[in-house]
């Protein structure tokens, strides 16, 4: 059911906008790089359970901003990270035909100025500025309820710790706005170190726990998935680059709480996961809400910029897999059909259907798939529009995450570690033979739920956080031709790893603030 990112998300945000105006800033002059998107003040709103509400929606939106005017489409779930987080990795490759912001990604010649660079950062922090004045005034207001008004200040925390997230691990240091900005001579140009801004992660995700409830209305975040993220937090505090010999612990605590809960269970046909009619499946702990109804929302691009090729565009094909990603797939594994070698045609009868690709060289993504007519999409955006929702965090990540942070904090696998990771396999297996994991090492048990992780997750905007915080970019990256000319073309493996694991801070920020710019 898409009730709520269709009254929520989409027809409440245009209000929100407006509602939340004192919210979008600009520091240094240039900080957000965008103007106040109205002069309507704040100071009588926010003052029921409602307006915080209402409020709270503004902060949910920067998620799947579909903005076209000023780019917000380039740093958001709507498209920026469906291409971030996979492409430059050895899972997915941009054709060379595509747009050359996209392919300056895929070959590591991004500068400052790229768009999908510089929209990620303002994104990021008009979400988290939104999330600091719900708190701000929501913490020094009486509506009335007190368990309202603990639910929506949980999830301005959560959301507030999910994209400092997203910015520390892309841009490394970076500034930290945690309190309503009215003066804008008072925002904070100075960068925080990476542990400071974990810091703040970790403080906010905990403040998210102690006020959200155990279960939430679809789209929302909830206790367990606070704890998920947390748990996602430690894991990657533990690895590159603060290597935190504490963290591995504290994300199997935190990891283990949701298994032990008993809510949450893997779906037992894989591929329903991505399907629009089972997105509030047990498996989903959070995602991001999208709809496609014509009027207030226009879906969103999941499967349609990396879907197979089409007639009239229903597909944009604009990234690929490679023929070796998909050939480190078990034969047996069903989870290889996510990538396709065809593609759709129409018959002589205007059928849509298949055409073998067998002897093309190209390799599509084919997990999101959606409707090919209008009717099975919606009447939105009619050849790209999709309905269906993105997966932040599944129940598939606790299970991994838990059995990667175990056998790290505690030097071996347990009994629970193996369970987590053959549970993974034997749905893969789809009720046939596959090879349970038992009496491995520490290091063969860790490289085992790393490739596991590559073959779950695909296509899922994980695979270049986990190459990072492994510090394994440049090994699995061999594995990719085209990415592998590009790192040896512009000689990437002899910069330093601070050089190619974070992205440049933009152009703007670094000229109008004063910001040391990264290294490349």
């Amino acid at each position: 059911m898409k009730k709520f990112i269709t009254s929520a998300y989409s027809r409440l945000g245009r209000f929100v906008v407006i509602a939340v105006a004192g919210c979008i800033f600009s520091a240094c002059s240039d900080f957000l790089d965008v103007p106040l998107e109205s002069t309507v003040a704040t100071s009588n709103f926010y003052k029921t359970a409602e307006e915080f509400d209402m409020g709270l929606t503004g902060v949910y939106n920067m998620l799947l901003s579909a903005e076209w005017a000023n780019g917000d489409r380039y740093g958001s779930y709507f498209q920026g990270f469906l291409i971030l987080g996979r492409v430059g990795t050895d899972e997915m490759i941009i054709p060379t035909n595509i747009d050359g912001n996209e392919t300056e990604l895929c070959n590591y010649t991004y500068t400052p100025s790229h768009r999908y660079i510089s929209r990620t950062w303002y994104v990021q922090y008009r979400g988290i500025q939104r999330a600091c004045v719900i708190i701000d005034r929501l913490t020094d207001t009486d509506i009335g309820n007190e368990s309202e008004k603990k639910r929506i200040l949980g999830e301005a925390y959560f959301l507030r710790a999910f994209y400092y997230f997203h910015l520390v691990r892309l841009f490394g240091e970076v500034p930290i706005i945690n309190h309503e900005v009215t003066d804008l001579t008072m925002v904070q140009t100075e960068k925080s170190s990476v542990a400071q801004v974990y810091e703040q992660i970790v403080s906010d995700l905990k403040l998210a726990i102690g006020n959200l409830p155990v279960s939430n209305a679809n789209g929302r975040a909830h206790y367990y998935a606070a704890k998920a993220l947390l748990g996602k937090v430690y894991l990657q505090m533990a690895g590159e680059p603060l290597e935190d010999s504490k963290a591995a612990a504290l994300a199997e605590v935190e990891l283990n709480e949701v298994i032990q809960s008993g809510r949450f269970e893997l779906v037992k046909d894989y591929f329903s996961l991505f399907d629009a009619s089972n997105e509030y499946s047990s498996e989903y702990l959070f995602d991001v809400e999208f709809a496609n109804n014509g009027t207030t929302t226009y879906g969103g691009q999941v499967g349609t910029i990396d879907g197979v090729q089409t007639p009239n565009n229903l597909y944009w094909s604009a990234v690929w897999s490679t023929q070796e990603f998909y050939e480190t797939y078990d034969p047996a594994d069903l989870r290889r059909d996510n990538i396709a070698r065809f593609k759709y045609v129409y018959d002589d009868n205007q059928n849509l259907v298949k055409e073998d690709l067998s002897s093309e060289p190209i390799y599509y993504a084919y997990k999101f798939r959606h409707a090919l007519t209008e009717e099975g999409r919606g009447p939105g955006w009619a050849n790209w529009a999709n309905p269906i929702n993105f997966p932040i965090i599944r129940y598939a990540d606790v299970l991994l995450m838990y059995a990667e942070a175990q056998n790290k904090a505690d030097g071996s696998p347990n009994a629970l570690a193996y369970q987590c990771l053959n549970d993974i396999r034997k749905r893969a297996a789809n009720g046939g033979t596959y090879t349970e994991a038992a009496n491995l090492s520490p290091e063969d048990f860790d490289k085992a739920v790393f490739d596991e992780r590559g073959w779950e997750f695909f296509a899922e905007f994980k695979r270049w956080f986990h190459l990072v915080r492994t510090e394994k970019v440049l090994e699995a990256n061999m594995y990719n031709p085209r990415v592998k000319a590009a790192i040896e073309k512009n000689g990437i493996a002899a910069k330093s790893k601070e050089a190619y694991y974070w992205m440049p801070l933009p152009i703007q920020e670094v000229q109008s603030c004063g910001f040391e710019q990264n290294p490349r």
